[in-house]
């Protein structure tokens, strides 16, 4: 644009019938006003933002399992195996290394956090102590060019490597429980380092001795905390319901440490979520958390919603981006295979969106989940699609219809939008944020026969303050803005692809009546995309603003008058109370020696709530059980992190065959890894998982067994029991110290 007025300017004389066509040429490109105006402004700032969003190795450590190669199975698509994808080469080599080529665009805006795998897996290394997976202590393998460092000048190396690389900071990942002193040990090598934040994946919120050590040593270090969320996908997703409510929700399993960690941490995260239906499960969690949170500072933790970018913009929260552009580097049966990135979506070809909320959070940084009101319309949209082996490692849902709520619209700090369509709606969320932007959100749908597509409206958004920025992210037929008084003598209205560093005056290209604007959708797919990255297909991206004199700026009856929700409506269950709170597709009576359990079906369970949800360390159970069948002899016990037995440890025998067997429950149980043990009678059985290091151990009669299991049953709030075909007697299980 420079140059174009530059050579306006300096060809009057010999380019006169060009200029005499100009108007009309640059009425047609929007660029009318800057060609004969004033210059147009830069509306985003140029100081990288220091809100903690933050960009996460986690998904690309997954992608480089098998890289390169067709996988025959799904067996070394592990935890464990991503852990040891990350190291020195992953990162730093020039050609594809995550640190030096990934959000080239955007990275100054994020912290690079460095994820499960990069601390040392040598106990004798661990100078302060601390478990496998919290101990600072990087892997000299792994790292080599840290190893001859102590581990705080390690740390300090590190960040200054990542920085050196055009990124905010570094980010580290533990998990795990730490007692005081090596909290404290931990906080003052991080303050040594510059290091800003870690990702806690669990463990510490007993007594949360990181936050206690942080907030006395180095405030400025920001700490997040998890509760899980009770597997990948929010439960009861097999059932036809009204609504799926996450377990965040009032009375929900995970509700009372989720407000435990909301209030004694800087950052909440709504945890992992399929991919095919990220958006509607992310959604749903948030509103479960903020219609409980609001107006009430004691709330302090930002919530981050892990990928959601867009969204994000309009709910005031931060991300967790994971996404990366590789795609057909590791296929599975000749098909690309991201458990975390799969779907029509291809987010792989959406880093722009990423990288336009970095720059949207210059503008306007997210805010606490107590901060200010939240709105919600009554009504919800279900999303709901099949899921394959290639989009999810949650193999019970293989072949399965999987459903998922979320409220259509959703507001912070403002009246709810109005949305009107002809056919299926976008989800619509808008925030108006405590330093004075709106940002406004529209998100796409999921449906059995689309599995992503990106329905337009026409939305009406009513806004606080004209002359404060407007973000607008997705897709629409129209948006309707509405002021508090008229707007008809605006000077300009600017607008500018959040990757841009110019706006453009599209006041021609706007409809203004009144109080109102409206902006059409084709407007803002182009302006919104008008940076783009070449081959990038995100939603457009843009922020608006308006220029004129003594612009609308509403009252206090602007902010909707509410209060926190504090009861939840009773949603039906499948399955019918039984003996001592067992509820389950199976049968369960109570007698003197415990419990008789029957199923006349496949991997049936009765499953109770347990009186508190565990969420990290570990837990032992013991119990015995005998076959009341002359053949089907087989039984199990259950811990589940959902009442369904979605996500769960399945642990028992197959009785008559003399085989014991440990795994992740699946639509198949006859197909689960078995080890031979010689089983005569009544059985003697122990169960120990440990949530930290997603690990569980089955004991019966001297003969042992070990499984590893996914990120999806991060909690355990449920056991009971599980038969197949077969009548079992148990004993009450029994948890140890």
């Amino acid at each position: 644009m420079a140059i174009l007025r530059r050579s306006i300017q300096w060809r009057k004389a010999t380019l006169k019938p060009v200029i005499r066509s100009l108007p009309s040429i640059l009425l047609a490109l929007g660029f009318l006003s800057q060609a004969v105006g004033q210059a147009a402004p830069n509306l985003v700032p140029d100081e990288a933002s220091t809100a903690p969003n933050y960009w996460c190795t986690w998904y690309s450590q997954n992608y480089w399992i098998g890289y390169g190669t067709d996988l025959k199975n799904l067996q070394g698509v592990t935890n464990a195996a991503a852990r040891e994808e990350i190291n020195e080469q992953s990162l730093f080599n020039q050609k594809d290394g995550w640190a030096t080529t990934y959000l080239p665009r955007g990275r100054q805006d994020y912290i690079f956090l460095i994820d499960h795998g990069w601390q040392t897996k040598d106990a004798t290394k661990r100078i302060a102590g601390g478990p496998a997976f919290f101990n600072l202590i990087t892997e000299e393998k792994d790292f080599p060019r840290y190893a001859k460092l102590e581990p705080k000048e390690r740390l300090k190396q590190f960040n200054i490597d990542i920085k050196n690389l055009g990124w905010n900071s570094l980010g580290i990942w533990t998990r795990g429980n730490i007692n005081e002193q090596q909290a404290t040990t931990f906080v003052k090598w991080s303050k040594h380092a510059g290091i800003r934040y870690w990702k806690i994946d669990g463990g510490d919120t007993q007594h949360f001795h990181s936050f206690k050590a942080k907030q006395e040593i180095y405030p400025e270090l920001i700490l997040e905390y998890i509760t899980g969320a009770g597997g990948n996908i929010n439960p009861k997703w097999n059932q036809d319901l009204p609504s799926y409510p996450s377990v965040y929700e009032i009375g929900g399993s995970l509700q009372k440490p989720m407000l435990s960690c909301v209030k004694k941490s800087d950052v909440f995260r709504t945890y992992d979520a399929s991919p095919l239906l990220m958006s509607v499960t992310t959604l749903r969690r948030v509103h479960d958390i903020l219609k409980q949170t609001q107006q009430q500072p004691e709330y302090r933790a930002i919530l981050n919603v892990q990928d959601d970018c867009n969204a994000a913009i309009g709910l005031g929260v931060l991300v967790a981006s994971k996404r990366h552009p590789e795609m057909n580097q590791r296929t599975y049966k000749g098909r690309d295979l991201h458990h975390q990135l799969s779907g029509p979506r291809l987010m792989q070809k959406r880093i722009d969106e990423a990288q336009r909320f970095g720059r949207w959070s210059r503008i306007a940084p997210a805010f606490p989940a107590g901060q200010g009101t939240y709105l919600s319309s009554k009504h919800e949209l279900i999303d709901q699609c099949k899921f394959t082996e290639w989009d999810t490692w949650a193999r019970n849902t293989y072949g399965k219809m999987v459903s998922q709520s979320a409220p259509a619209i959703m507001a912070r700090n403002m009246p709810l939008p109005t949305v009107e369509s002809d056919g299926e709606a976008p989800f619509v969320c808008a925030t108006t944020y405590p330093n004075g932007p709106t940002g406004i959100a529209t998100e796409g749908r999921v449906t059995p026969g689309k599995k992503w597509f990106e329905p337009r409206a026409k939305v009406t958004v009513k806004i606080k303050d004209a002359n404060q920025p407007i973000g607008i992210a997705g897709h629409y037929k129209e948006l309707v803005l509405k002021f508090a008084g008229p707007i008809e003598n605006l000077k300009h209205v600017w607008a500018q692809d959040l990757l841009s560093t110019e706006a453009e005056d599209i006041r021609p290209h706007v409809k203004i009546v009144g109080h109102s604007l409206s902006l059409p959708g084709e407007i803002i797919d182009r302006i919104g995309t008008a940076a783009a990255t070449p081959g990038d297909i995100s939603a457009p991206g843009l922020v608006l603003r308006l220029e004129g004199d003594k612009l609308p700026v509403a009252g206090d009856d602007y902010t909707p008058k509410t209060k926190p929700v504090t009861a939840a409506p009773k949603i039906a269950t499948t399955y019918k109370k039984q003996t001592d709170g067992y509820a389950g597709n199976g049968r369960i009576e109570k007698n003197d020696t415990g419990y008789k359990v029957h199923a006349n079906r496949p991997a049936s369970f009765v499953l109770k709530p347990l009186p508190k949800t565990l969420t990290s360390g570990k837990v032992t159970y013991t119990w015995a059980m005998s076959s009341l069948d002359g053949d089907k002899k087989n039984g199990f016990l259950i811990l589940a992190s959902d009442d369904q037995a979605s996500s769960a440890i399945v642990a028992g025998s197959w009785i008559g065959a003399n085989q014991i067997t440990l795994f992740e429950n699946q639509a198949d149980w006859t197909k689960a890894a078995t080890k031979a043990c010689s089983i005569n009678g009544k059985t003697s059985c122990e169960l120990t998982v440990d949530l930290d290091t997603r690990t569980a151990t089955l004991k019966i009669n001297s003969k042992v067994m070990t499984t590893s299991f996914i990120e999806s049953l991060t909690s355990i709030s449920h056991i009971g029991f599980g038969c197949h075909h077969s009548t079992t007697q148990f004993s009450s299980p029994t948890q140890k110290p």
